[in-house]
């Protein structure tokens, strides 16, 4: 199968690597089956390219690697949507918002989780409010010193001409 979409151009994929959300991604309903693929070499982050709607691709990470003290309980309910019998068949990633020109400022949606059975590829948005939405990647005691870098390479883009 192939897909021609708007930031990666043509993807090759096989069937077997589609991840199927029936209900969609809050906001997104249309688009239901997903790819998941690095973002880069040794990279934390990945893409979420939605097959459906090719012009969708999100920046998705594992929030494991990032919040070592994150716990998310599974609804019966939706365990039973997803066919969950075994704890090792769950992967969960949740979205990440980058602000143009401010990556520093970068934060993910803890509140919606996607969780997947990577046994049958079956994966659900579910709703944790004891999260943030909006939680910050990186710590603020960071930030500042990300963002003075940030402004520099403008400035010496600026002032090269570049």
């Amino acid at each position: 199968m192939e897909i021609q979409g708007t930031r990666f151009g043509e993807l090759e994929f096989d069937e077997n690597e589609i991840i199927y959300l029936n209900e969609g991604l809050l906001g997104f309903p249309l688009s239901k089956r997903f790819l998941l693929f690095p973002y880069g070499d040794d990279s934390s982050f990945f893409w979420l390219q939605s097959v459906d709607e090719p012009e969708i691709a999100f920046i998705v990470i594992n929030p494991f690697e990032f919040f070592a003290d994150l716990e998310f309980a599974v609804e019966d309910d939706d365990a039973a949507s997803l066919s969950l019998a075994r704890s090792e068949d769950v992967e969960i990633f949740t979205l990440v918002t980058i602000p143009e020109g401010r990556p520093e400022e970068m934060r993910t949606n803890l509140a919606g989780p996607v969780v997947v059975n990577v046994a049958n590829r079956q994966g659900k948005q579910v709703l944790c409010k004891q999260y943030s939405p909006r939680q910050p990647l990186i710590p603020e005691s960071m930030r500042a010193s990300l963002r003075e870098r940030t402004q520099e390479k403008r400035s010496g883009r600026a002032a090269g001409g570049r």
